[in-house]
């Protein structure tokens, strides 16, 4: 089966990607190379989190509830209205404190103007939920072989082209041993990885 960046690349098509060229002002080329980079970059941040058993389950949990993979199912509406989605709710949660030198890091080696990233995130980080949803169901995987997946297809990531910019954002994300920011400190301390599993319980209002 195709991993998650060739199912989100095959569910946009040429007009979804189109659609995201249009929002970021590049070339059909340059937004398939940029989804492709924010594709890689979430399944990582996603990984670290789901390779503890209760990042999993929880996660497991909201793949179940509330990302399916229905959202392919009116791509066209979701793309002409990204902002209204979940996408800026699950970054708050998967990037934290560090989404600006996430942000950073991408921009500096995508070649994309930082102000054309988080656009990009917010349109792509509920794809990735919903591709992630749809893998589970077809494949009637379990908590486990999510987590699983998750961690194949960071390491293809981290050996593929996308691997120095997916370097450079689990180096941020893991380094961050100690609160920096009032939304790391909420984490209780767990730096990063126990505020990642914000992204997989009950969605906040407005997220």
């Amino acid at each position: 089966m195709a991993g998650l960046v060739d199912m989100v690349l095959g569910q946009l098509g040429s007009s979804g990607i189109g659609a995201i060229a249009g929002q970021l002002g590049t070339s059909q080329t340059g937004a398939q190379s940029a989804v492709t980079t924010a594709v890689s970059v979430l399944t990582g941040a996603m990984s670290m989190n789901a390779s503890k058993p209760s990042g999993a389950a929880a996660l497991d949990k909201a793949l179940t509830k509330d990302h399916d993979g229905s959202i392919f199912n009116d791509l066209g509406g979701f793309l002409a209205n990204v902002t209204s989605g979940p996408g800026a709710g699950i970054l708050s949660h998967v990037l934290g404190g560090s989404r600006p030198q996430v942000e950073q890091a991408i921009a500096q080696k995508s070649g994309l103007s930082l102000d054309k990233i988080a656009p990009l995130l917010i349109a792509v980080a509920p794809l990735v939920m919903g591709a992630l949803g749809k893998m589970k169901v077809d494949k009637k995987m379990d908590a486990s072989a999510v987590a699983a997946t998750l961690a194949t297809e960071r390491t293809a990531a981290e050996q593929g082209d996308q691997g120095a910019v997916l370097s450079s954002v689990l180096g941020l994300l893991g380094g961050m041993s100690q609160p920096t920011t009032p939304a790391a400190s909420s984490s209780g301390g767990g730096g990063i990885l126990g505020m990642l599993g914000g992204l997989f319980g009950k969605k906040k209002k407005g997220s």
